[in-house]
């Protein structure tokens, strides 16, 4: 019964007990596999036009009423099990044939639970009526707090719910009757009498009209609006209208009126208000066209959005009738690239008394990443070095031998530390013991008449020398005195 009383959340709460009384038989058998995941849900219908206040599996309903449907769905597992529905689905199916009999179904689905499937009938008092969805009328409730502080809301969502043939991803549904939710939609009900075609092409094609198309941001569109009258009596003011997107706008004096002959419209009102274009006979209608500007890429989001158009036509004491358009605008954007830091070089020279010195170190470092320091290990067994500025930086071993040293950058990136090291940092030195070479002596050269020079010969040669200077001093002084008498 919870579950009923659920599935009514949206009607006033004074015809609750009524409609869970009235509609007891309405869930329908759940399809339960071995699956991970239980759920349940079930399909109601009301004619909001003639004012039901309760959901029911089937009701009556004629020319431009509207009913609603409402889809209700819950998590069927214990509140404490943990277990949820992951990527709960919902589609909702309208029938699009014409007939007195308009049956609508619904599938209720996750990744890892059972299907449940539902429908109602809608019963309509012509064989050419059929159902027409409302767009933009679907509406989810559903609890965004949590177990203990229950909130529910109601989101508008994607017309996909309705449109799609997948249907449409709501949520992860958690166990727990607080999480139920529903989701709501709208259709009314069609008679042959009134034919609207919406079209697009881009302002700078002709002859291009289509139901969809793309374009690039800041593009011009040029949007065709198609009336006719396909009654029987005489439909008077007929107001032709469009419901242009966000952040679209209608280009100034570029409205024509076909009606068969082209007249310029220059009030461009057809997107505020619209155009009242005057009384048509059955079979007689016109045409509208306008144009209207894109935004321009700084107001889009990056990848696809889809700019769905509405042209609405209304004769006066009838409903609307609209058709639309779809254009897909792309707007590409660079995926920002990742920050990227690497150690790129090591060198260190060998010196005298076994020191080692570093003599080059390089790192690399771009797209947000930052350079923080180094840890150089020696090798050796002593405490690594850390430091910022490695080139210089020297180290004298104990003893001879070959040393591996290795440098181990780090850098900084997102404020978190990342390290980079690898072939590139790594280098190595070798010391050895050099043993000394005995010098050998210099062989003198064979002396000539000196044969020896010790001190007794050259005592006698100095006596000589003065012997024979005194002799030759002897001789001189004789003959000049011989002149002088």
């Amino acid at each position: 019964m919870k579950l009923l009383s659920r599935m009514f959340s949206t009607l006033p709460k004074r015809f609750g007990a009524a409609a869970i009384v009235a509609l007891a038989f309405a869930l329908p058998a759940l399809t339960l596999a071995a699956d991970t995941v239980q759920i349940e849900g079930a399909m109601g219908v009301a004619n909001v036009t003639a004012g039901d206040t309760q959901y029911s599996k089937s009701v009556n309903a004629s020319y431009d009423q509207v009913v609603k449907y409402q889809v209700y769905y819950h998590n069927k597992e214990n509140p404490d099990s943990g277990k949820i529905a992951q990527n709960l689905t919902v589609k909702i199916g309208l029938p699009s044939a014409p007939g007195k009999v308009q049956t609508a179904n619904a599938t209720i689905k996750a990744d890892n639970s059972n299907t449940v499937t539902d429908s109602t009938t809608v019963n309509l008092d012509r064989a050419d009526a059929y159902l027409q969805y409302i767009p933009g009328s679907a509406v989810w409730k559903h609890n965004i707090g949590d177990n203990t502080n229950v909130n529910y809301v109601e989101t508008p969502i994607s017309d996909a719910v309705v449109t799609s043939g997948q249907g449409l991803t709501l949520e992860n549904e958690k166990p727990c009757y607080n999480f139920s939710a529903t989701v709501t939609v709208l259709a009314r009900v069609m008679v042959p009498g009134v034919k609207v075609v919406k079209q697009v092409e881009k302002a700078n094609e002709s002859n291009k009209w289509a139901k969809t198309n793309t374009a690039n941001p800041g593009d011009t569109l040029k949007y065709k609006i198609t009336y006719q009258n396909t009654g029987n009596t005489t439909q008077n003011n007929v107001v032709v209208s469009d419901n242009l997107p966000p952040n679209m706008t209608v280009v100034p004096g570029t409205t024509h009126v076909y009606n068969p002959n082209d007249n310029l419209d220059s009030s461009n009102n057809i997107a505020s208000g619209g155009l009242d274009l005057g009384s048509y006979t059955p079979g007689a209608g016109l045409v509208v066209t306008f144009e209207a500007k894109l935004p321009g890429a700084d107001k889009l989001a990056c990848g696809d959005t889809v700019f769905r158009n509405v042209g609405v036509a209304q004769p006066k004491g009838m409903q609307q009738y609209f058709d639309t358009a779809e254009t897909t605008v792309t707007k590409v954007c660079k995926t920002p690239s990742s920050p990227q830091y690497s150690c790129d070089l090591l060198k260190v020279t060998a010196g005298d008394n076994r020191t080692a010195t570093v003599s080059e170190f390089k790192t690399s470092q771009t797209n947000g990443a930052t350079f923080k320091n180094v840890v150089l290990d020696w090798g050796d067994q002593s405490a690594a070095l850390t430091t910022n500025n490695l080139v210089g930086q020297s180290h004298q071993y104990s003893t001879v031998g070959t040393y591996t040293i290795t440098a181990t950058a780090h850098f900084t990136v997102n404020g978190k530390d990342v390290t980079a090291s690898g072939p590139a940092c790594t280098a190595s030195v070798t010391f050895t013991t050099t043993p000394t070479t005995p010098t050998t002596p210099t062989t003198p050269e064979t002396p000539g008449t000196l044969v020896n020079t010790g001190p007794g010969e050259v005592v006698g040669l100095f006596a000589a020398v003065a012997a024979a200077g005194a002799i030759a001093h002897r001789l001189f002084l004789a003959r000049r005195l011989s002149r002088d008498s």
